[in-house]
């Protein structure tokens, strides 16, 4: 991709941060990126050196681009403005002004909201075409398009409250769900057919070195009789994707794998284990499709004609329209099929604890799932299991907590633990590692290898207890240095290299 500007991972990497303001060229793109991921209303920014095109075409291409990293928070941002004034022959005074579809408090509802989306549907041994899948169902399931809500129908929050939005909406809250399953996933700003000259938003994810769109908008089918989904517009190719969608394709990866096609003329699926169940095209028998097999082979199950397919705890539920519209139940195991109803379904729809079943006569019935009662601590999505990680004991030495490992060739990533609650996560593979970690007018945190410092490629996780240090939130807040979250007991702390936090410490 064509660009002026460096990447926001790599400024971050350089210690940058919304503290900086004073700035190159190539840096302007990531420090507004820190400045919208933080929400700031208004800021300076200082811009020296020689600039590769005139200032307000550079602004203007970093806005454009701007929705290429951290879309959640910068496609949020609803209006920006500026103003500049050149200091010198070097150094230009920017002034900017931000408003944003998104409050600080609404963001953190909708990331708690993720999570109790996910922990009973994401299990940690899927692949990511399991997730991938069950995130693009649900999402078209569960919201309508409609520009008429209440709130903004671009912002996620109004989205995830009012069950209603655009493609926008559809768009971002489906790329912040991939960020939460660390699956590499793009915004995408286009324009499609029948859209006239406004704008659509989709995605691009990856999966096994492949690019592939995903438009979970165009795949919504919402009919009169309940929430339809299909997969036309799942995991495609550049090729067929430019038969009604256009996009800078200078911004973003290509996608050429045609690998799954023999998805894109099914709907209403229905996700079990590593198999997709769904209603054939012509026929609307029940089929079968396993993930393990490629090329993929479509089995029949079923030759009776089902709708509203669903499957609850070893049991698909569906609406046979073979006999009467009546609600039917099919064991997977046993493939026994079994009538429950007396009277047409209506609709079938689901919630987070059950099946909701409603009938001609008016009348409903709900279906409960069994979910264990582990299911939450098994499922976390905050923290993964440490089962793949070696652990190493943090050695305590009053106010200071040390470690140091070596590993042989095949290294894991590591999780360091203190008695007193300090944990520090490195997902990075370093064969030999030292943490020295320390309170001394301030919380130090030394990371070397082999006593040289140590920068990440992927951040490491530090977790503090509150009580160990008290007023490192506040200071951390004040400092805009280092990305963090808090709870009722611990500080989370992101780090790329050894870092210093100066406190005002009590005595």
């Amino acid at each position: 991709m064509k660009t002026y500007f460096e990447s926001y991972e790599h400024y971050k990497r350089q210690g940058n941060s919304i503290k900086t303001t004073t700035i190159t060229a190539k840096q302007l793109l990531p420090a507004l990126i820190a400045h919208m991921e933080r929400m700031d209303r208004q800021f300076t920014l200082h811009i020296i050196g020689q600039l590769p095109i005139p200032i307000d075409s550079l602004i203007k291409e970093a806005f454009d681009q701007c929705h290429l990293e951290q879309p959640f928070y910068t496609q949020h941002c609803e209006k920006r403005s500026y103003k500049y004034r050149q200091l010198t022959k070097n150094r230009i005074k920017v002034e900017f002004t931000m408003r944003y579809r998104m409050a600080r408090q609404e963001e953190k509802w909708i990331v708690d909201e993720i999570q109790t989306i996910l922990k009973n549907r994401i299990h940690p041994d899927m692949s990511a075409l399991q997730k991938v899948l069950i995130v693009h169902d649900y999402i078209a399931r569960t919201y309508s398009y409609e520009r008429h809500t209440e709130g903004s129908p671009f912002a996620v929050y109004t989205f995830m409250n009012e069950k209603h939005g655009v493609c926008m909406a559809y768009a971002l809250l489906f790329e912040k769900i991939m960020e939460v399953l660390r699956i590499p996933c793009y915004y995408v700003i286009g324009k499609a057919a029948g859209e006239g000259t406004e704008g659509h938003a989709w995605n691009m994810v990856q999966m096994d070195d492949h690019w592939y769109h995903v438009d979970v908008t165009w795949d919504d089918i919402g009919s009169i009789s309940g929430k339809e989904v299909r997969y036309r517009y799942f995991l495609v190719a550049d090729e067929k994707m430019r038969l009604d969608h256009e996009w800078n394709e200078n911004h973003y990866p290509i996608c050429t794998s045609t690998k799954f096609e023999a998805f894109h003329r099914l709907y209403d699926g229905c996700l079990v284990n590593n198999s997709l169940y769904y209603a054939h095209p012509g026929n609307s028998y029940l089929y079968e499709i396993k993930f393990a097999d490629y090329p993929f082979h479509a089995k029949q199950k079923l030759a009776v004609n089902i709708q509203f397919c669903f499957y609850i705890d070893g049991f698909l539920y569906f609406r046979n329209n073979s006999h009467n519209s009546y609600l039917y139940q099919f064991e997977l195991v046993a493939e026994k099929l079994t009538q429950l109803s007396a009277v047409a379904v209506i609709r079938i729809y689901e919630t987070e604890t059950s099946l909701e079943v409603l009938y001609a006569d008016k009348t409903t019935d709900s279906i409960q799932k069994l979910i264990s009662a582990d299911t939450e601590s098994e499922n976390s999505l905050i923290a993964e299991t440490d089962e793949n990680r070696l652990e190493v004991p943090l050695n305590t030495f009053g106010d200071s907590w040390v470690a140091s490992v070596e590993q042989e060739a095949d290294c894991q990533p590591m999780l360091f633990k203190s008695a007193v609650g300090i944990e520090l996560i490195v997902e990075d593979r370093c064969k030999q590692l030292t943490v020295d970690i320390y309170i001394n007018r301030g919380l130090h945190i030394q990371i070397t290898s082999n006593r040289k410092n140590v920068e990440f490629k992927q951040p490491a996780q530090l977790k503090v207890p509150i009580a160990i240090i008290p007023g490192l939130e506040q200071q951390l807040s004040k400092q805009n240095m280092l990305e963090y979250f808090a709870d009722e007991k611990f500080i989370y702390i992101q780090l790329y290299k050894s870092v210093t936090i100066q406190l005002k410490m009590k005595k």
